[in-house]
């Protein structure tokens, strides 16, 4: 059994859409104090931090605070499930070809994972891992299961190469993720004067998507010579 960003369990099913449903759309003050919960845990630390620091900066008592969360660790769920609606991955746009809605999902993962305060988060996760090594484990179940399987899901749309026929769509999205994301996320984690550089990270995806899929029916932009993809990543 998992939690909704409300707090209230839900179970899990075999589909995507019932296995990982998006949350209910919170109310503006549910989404103040878990913008409020997510700057205090980054900027403190998840041990240090305490429901009346969260209370106090989201300008509301510490009674209500526990009216709506029964903890801290209830608290710091909820914030990991409100971005799964803006990185659902399995609900790509329904206009053009299947390698466009995998391209375009990709470039809103870059847009969740890599922001700025994603990455606040995912520093703190590591950073904690001995005093509160259950974060990473949520974290884990959260966001890296479910990316990881919707899209699978979405790449049951899409012609793979031959050479991965009979892998596992769960690994073949494992593989797809890390060669896409790996790079630029590791050296945001590591290095504060790195600036992503979003034109070099969309020809990733265009180069990753030429190397998993194989050409969408009557289109040969996914087979560009490798000259012509050399050429357009300097």
């Amino acid at each position: 059994m998992t939690r909704t960003i409300d707090g209230h369990k839900r179970s899990r099913d075999n589909s995507s859409a019932q296995r990982h449903p998006a949350p209910p759309p919170p109310d503006a003050r549910l989404v103040q104090l878990l913008a409020a919960a997510k700057d205090t845990f980054t900027s403190k630390g998840f041990a240090a931090t305490t429901m009346d620091d969260i209370a106090g900066a989201a300008g509301m008592s510490k009674k209500t605070l526990y009216k709506l969360f029964e903890s801290k660790t209830e608290l710091f769920r909820a914030m990991l499930l409100r971005s799964l609606p803006e990185a659902h991955f399995a609900n790509p746009p329904l206009e053009g070809s299947p390698t466009t809605r995998l391209r375009i999902s990709l470039k809103r993962i870059a847009d969740v994972a890599l922001a700025p305060g994603e990455i606040a988060l995912h520093r703190l996760i590591i950073g904690e891992r001995q005093a509160s090594p259950g974060l990473g484990r949520m974290f884990a179940e959260v966001i890296m299961e479910t990316g990881s399987d919707d899209l699978a899901d979405l790449l049951r749309t899409v012609r793979l190469d031959t050479r991965l026929e009979g892998v596992p769509l769960r690994l073949v999205a494992e593989m797809l993720l890390g060669a896409v994301f790996s790079h630029d996320h590791f050296r945001l984690l590591t290095d504060d004067r790195f600036r992503l550089n979003r034109r070099m990270l969309e020809r990733r995806i265009d180069l990753a998507i030429t190397m998993f899929c194989a050409p969408d029916d009557g289109s040969e932009e996914l087979r560009a010579p490798a000259g012509d993809l050399a050429a357009r990543s300097r």
